[in-house]
């Protein structure tokens, strides 16, 4: 089948990252893929995807999209009005601007499948409207249903067009689709997969990096808050250090617009804790980073989806702390049971578990070889028959 894969941007973060790892699995499974890239300035994670993969940019901005004011409605009385006007303005201005699609970058393809994977309202208005000429249609959520129809009305209008739809996890979906009456959706809830252990590990960086942060825990995000909290596991290293005595050191892995404001934060603690902590940016080759150290740890305030980083940790046989935040890392650790879970914005109850982990080595080595059990449900094989049968199953629907 020829399928289109359809994001807001390619830059680096954890939804692209599992977006090349399904484009890797659909060109397994022998289909021809296409990236639709909206926002043709970000292009970082191209290079993660298959070679075989074709790329088309097209400048589509989530401001585009109509039912990006949805929200509008819920602010005041003159939101009520402004709504409407925005909704049939941006309508009329979409149906214009999907001709240039057609006469441009879509002049030549029909697909059989495509797919709004970043869930966002760019890419999902751009699916749901047509603009790429196709038999049937998909989108991917991110977390669970009614996680996206807390935010915005609007993503449940967008769903409603494309009709067929993917959840990392089905927490109160039968409540969602009880007091949404008539909702003609078609669910399914399928893992993501994790290629990582496929990469090198360079055994001389793995020993360079843990000469030189000692032992140490990695919290490997976009520093991009309130959807992922560097601040709590930065206060609950502080905590841990000068509290529990334990000596570790914490390394953070990524960028972010939130980057600069959690080293401010940082600055605040004392040189004894703070030249503990460390920023090293983006890293390409991040499995040596998981090779290397002690733990994984990962925190988030407005909630998760299904985190990836937790999955990669897992193939890398790393034991983990991580904020219970809806809804993701619960799906993964259940409770407790292949990693330990912690308060949301709470760095003490954080430190409080990170300090038992690093002391009783029996639960340490237990949640080694526990991890690699719960890895199993997430590998490639596994998440690629599953895929090949939902394929089928919308194609012949």
């Amino acid at each position: 089948m020829k399928i289109a894969m359809v994001f807001d941007g390619l830059q680096v973060g954890g939804i692209e990252r599992v977006g090349a790892d399904y484009a890797k699995i659909l060109s397994q499974l022998g289909h021809e893929v296409t990236i639709i890239n909206l926002r043709p300035n970000l292009t970082d994670m191209e290079q993660e995807f298959p070679q075989n993969c074709k790329f088309i940019h097209f400048n589509y901005p989530r401001k585009f999209a109509p039912e990006q004011y949805a929200q509008l409605i819920k602010t005041n009385i003159v939101g009520k009005f402004l709504y409407p006007i925005a909704y049939l303005t941006l309508s009329v201005f979409n149906l214009i601007y999907k001709v240039v699609y057609r006469l441009t970058e879509g002049r030549k393809e029909t697909y059989d499948i495509t797919i709004a994977f970043a869930s966002h309202f760019n890419d999902l208005t751009f699916v749901s409207y047509g603009y790429a000429k196709t038999k049937k249609k998909m989108c991917w959520l991110h977390g669970a249903l009614y996680g996206y129809l807390l935010i915005s009305d609007g993503y449940l209008n967008l769903y409603k067009k494309i009709k067929n739809l993917i959840v990392l996890v089905d927490d109160a979906q039968e409540e969602v689709l009880c007091y949404n009456h008539g909702l003609d959706l078609n669910i399914e809830k399928m893992y993501n997969p994790t290629f990582i252990k496929d990469r090198v590990v360079d055994t001389d960086e793995v020993s360079r990096l843990q000469k030189q942060y000692g032992k140490f825990m990695v919290m490997v995000s976009r520093f991009d808050y309130p959807h992922k909290d560097q601040y709590t596991v930065a206060k609950a290293l502080e905590i841990v250090r000068s509290q529990y005595k334990q000596d570790i050191s914490l390394v953070f892995v990524g960028t972010g617009p939130e980057e600069t404001k959690v080293k401010e934060f940082v600055d605040g603690f004392s040189d004894e804790i703070k030249k503990y902590i460390y920023f090293v940016g983006n890293q390409s080759e991040v499995q040596n980073y998981y090779k290397a150290a002690y733990m994984l740890v990962h925190a988030s305030v407005a909630g998760e989806g299904l985190p990836t980083i937790m999955l990669e940790a897992m193939a890398y046989d790393l034991p983990m702390v991580v904020t219970d935040s809806k809804t993701g890392p619960r799906e993964i650790l259940k409770d407790n049971q292949y990693g330990i879970l912690c308060r949301v914005q709470d760095a003490d109850d954080m430190a409080k578990k990170i300090s038992l982990l690093c002391s009783d080595d029996v639960l340490y080595q237990s949640l080694k070889e526990k991890g690699k059990v719960r890895l199993k449900d997430f590998e490639p094989q596994t998440i690629k028959n599953q895929l090949k049968e939902v394929l089928e199953k919308i194609i012949n629907s």
